[in-house]
């Protein structure tokens, strides 16, 4: 009984669980801020009063105001609607169609200008939102297109890194420079359609190039 009373206060030791609700006020306050007034107006005492909690409740979480904004950016993100077992073709629309959507809300819309134009002058931000927002999703459309190249639906020495580019870019260009007219929910087909059709085998792809000439049989 001495051990199974004693685990409980153990783990209290450790400290408490964070709340939830307390998280999500946090983020929701945030975007707000930042949708309203750009990264560099931003401060953690906005949030915090914003959000209804202490500056120490917001430190506990988050070492800074950069740290903070990545990780609420990156609550935007809305998980791409994969079917299991779903074609590369269909894989890769459902994850082209999820950058659209994120970029097709209000508050999305809003929030990615702004910190693209922070780019400048905060490069650590737009280095921590690569790394924590950004390269996790092209891990995700790199293994689809390596799925492609198993199945032979892209051919063996495509450049996966440019591949991807060729697919998201478009997308992004739509979402943030030509927005008019708003972009639709075929547009993700019609790129990666498009896509594809670069990418795929070429008719004499496995030929071997090499053999000798043949003697006229004649």
């Amino acid at each position: 009984m001495t051990a199974v009373t004693g685990a409980p206060a153990t783990a209290r030791q450790l400290g408490r669980p964070r709340d939830p609700r307390l998280d999500a006020a946090i983020v929701g306050a945030t975007l707000q801020l930042l949708a309203e007034s750009g990264y560099a107006a931003l401060t953690m005492e906005a949030v915090a009063a914003l959000a209804g909690v202490g500056k120490a409740t917001l430190y506990r979480r988050y070492a800074g105001k950069e740290q903070l904004v990545v990780d609420a950016v990156a609550t935007l993100s809305e998980a791409p609607e994969v079917v299991e077992g779903a074609s590369v073709r269909d894989e890769l629309v459902a994850r082209l169609e999820a950058v659209r959507r994120k970029s097709d809300s209000s508050l999305a819309g809003k929030i990615f200008p702004r910190l693209i134009s922070a780019a400048a002058d905060h490069p650590e931000l737009m280095r921590s939102y690569r790394r924590q927002v950004l390269a996790p999703r092209r891990a995700a459309f790199a293994a689809t297109l390596q799925r492609g190249v198993a199945s032979g639906v892209v051919r063996a020495d495509v450049d996966v890194e440019h591949a991807i580019d060729m697919l998201v870019g478009p997308m992004a260009y739509r979402n943030l420079i030509r927005t008019e007219p708003p972009p639709g929910p075929e547009l993700a087909a019609r790129i990666v359609d498009d896509v594809l059709t670069a990418l795929a085998p070429r008719p004499d792809q496995g030929r071997d190039r090499c053999t000798s000439p043949q003697e006229d049989p004649a």
